[in-house]
């Protein structure tokens, strides 16, 4: 899932290639995001605090999910080191040996519109979903998710994902879009797997993904959403106990 992918798939859709209708939608160009990032995406007093995320340690696991924030770009340098060149590629869409520091910046910024996710295995910080909302349609996200090859068959991804979802779903957010290579059966896979509705399209070499974000607390009923949890758990992972953002 590379960060520039927006850029792909806008050009694509000014050439008027078919697409997915949530697709088109979900992305505005990828200059508009990246100045949106610049002007918004660094550490300043005015920046809201991550939403808290407390106690989420799955039974039986060492691996503790929390939000990222700016002080934690030196554990997402640090997290490219633990990733094959095959996974960077898979990541990036092309051969990555560190990560600029303005990159640094935007995938641990905290504002309305981007979000991090981490996984830690006590000191290290293993693997990241986050998502960066659509300039276009702010209920649509597009969402990037890499663990370290030592933690994979893990279901880090699954969890860091699902607990995205959640704080995403909080957020006013009722899609995630992503563009990955179309070999990369891993991220497919999970998406696949999640139980929610995914629609994939096709383009040579890269696919297309739009998912719909479910909202069964909201549907059952804030008393039985957080019934037994001490909070909401994340949608298709392990239970976790949080607190969810303020819209």
């Amino acid at each position: 899932m590379s960060p520039a992918a927006g850029s792909r798939v806008t050009d694509r859709i000014t050439k008027g290639s078919h697409m997915h209708p949530f697709v088109t939608a979900a992305v505005g160009t990828a200059r508009r995001r990246r100045r949106i990032d610049e002007r918004n995406h660094e550490c300043t007093a005015g920046v809201p605090p991550a939403p808290a995320l407390r106690s989420s340690r799955a039974a039986g696991s060492t691996i503790v999910l929390r939000c990222l924030t700016p002080a934690d770009a030196h554990h997402v340098a640090r997290l490219l080191e633990r990733l094959s060149p095959d996974s960077r590629y898979q990541r990036y869409f092309r051969p990555v040996r560190s990560l600029a520091p303005a990159d640094l910046a935007r995938f641990v910024a905290v504002s309305p519109d981007h979000l991090a996710v981490g996984a830690f295995d006590h000191d290290d910080l293993v693997g990241v979903a986050q998502y960066f909302r659509s300039a276009v349609r702010h209920d649509v996200a597009e969402v990037a998710v890499e663990v370290a090859d030592s933690h994979h068959r893990r279901r880090v991804g699954a969890r860091l994902v699902g607990q995205l979802a959640q704080f995403a779903v909080d957020a006013g957010i009722t899609h995630f879009t992503a563009t990955v290579l179309a070999d990369n059966r891993q991220v497919l896979g999970l998406m696949r797997h999640s139980g929610w509705e995914m629609a994939k399209t096709l383009d040579g070499p890269y696919a297309d993904v739009v998912v719909t974000l479910p909202d069964p607390w909201r549907a059952r009923g804030p008393s039985s959403a957080s019934a037994g949890t001490g909070g909401r758990a994340g949608c298709g992972s392990p239970r976790v106990t949080c607190e969810a953002p303020g819209r």
